[in-house]
């Protein structure tokens, strides 16, 4: 992973954070895996090849808890300000990643110019056992879920701070977005999730490419060939506002 490159390692307000710089002259532009580091990461790979900064900061949790939102939104200022990159840069969301990058647009949208969501957590009712998620899975996931937020059972139903409580901003700063999903994932369900933002974003004219991937489920994660994600990214960098 990320062979010939130099990779910066280094803590950030406590948290291991990292970056890894490209094997071309650098374009300017980052992008920042959300969650899941060395998971599935041919596109990164395919990034840092391509001139893009990659960069990571650890989460004390996977569910977008507010603070940990906030330090991510300073780690990115923080890197694009230390290696003099521009401020706005490629968010990838792969499960609980894509939780935590569509939070982090939807509350500091001038740092996003791209989102890549794959399978991506946008609703935290339907992981915490409200939807159609049965798999074994679930009461970790719940547990989880109500220690980040403070939460219980009868708390949980009136709980409005998933991403597709608030995707107005995504739309009104005109971020792209690409979406990669499995018609088998059983345990991030697409009409609960992907599928609330995809909808939205048709009827409110925002600009998203959807890959169903056939006969897949919540793994893997991406694409072999990461191209027509790249593709898409390239194309609309600078879009939004």
């Amino acid at each position: 992973m990320f062979d010939n490159c130099v990779i910066d390692k280094f803590l950030f307000e406590e948290r291991e954070a990292i970056v890894v710089h490209p094997t071309v002259p650098a374009n300017g532009y980052w992008v920042w895996k959300a969650e899941y580091y060395d998971a599935f990461p041919n596109f990164e790979e395919a990034m840092v090849q391509r001139g893009y900064h990659v960069c990571f900061i650890d989460h004390d949790n996977r569910w977008a808890s507010p603070d940990s939102i906030e330090q991510s939104a300073r780690f990115l200022q923080f890197v694009a300000e230390k290696y003099g990159l521009k401020q706005r840069g490629i968010a990838v969301g792969m499960s609980c990643g894509g939780l935590i990058s569509a939070t982090l647009a939807e509350k500091h949208p001038e740092l996003i110019d791209v989102l890549y969501l794959d399978a991506p957590v946008m609703n935290i009712l339907s992981l915490a056992g409200l939807g159609e998620m049965k798999e074994p899975s679930v009461d970790a996931f719940r547990l989880e879920i109500f220690d980040t937020y403070n939460l219980s059972i009868s708390s949980l139903v009136t709980f409005r701070g998933s991403p597709i409580d608030n995707m107005q901003p995504l739309i009104d700063h005109k971020i792209p977005v690409i979406l990669l999903y499995g018609n088998m994932d059983k345990v991030v369900i697409y009409r609960e999730n992907g599928k609330v933002l995809e909808d939205f974003y048709r009827k409110n004219g925002g600009t998203i490419k959807v890959i169903r991937k056939s006969m897949v489920g919540h793994h893997p994660h991406g694409l072999t060939d990461p191209t027509p994600i790249i593709e898409f990214v390239e194309a609309h960098l600078g879009e939004a506002i």
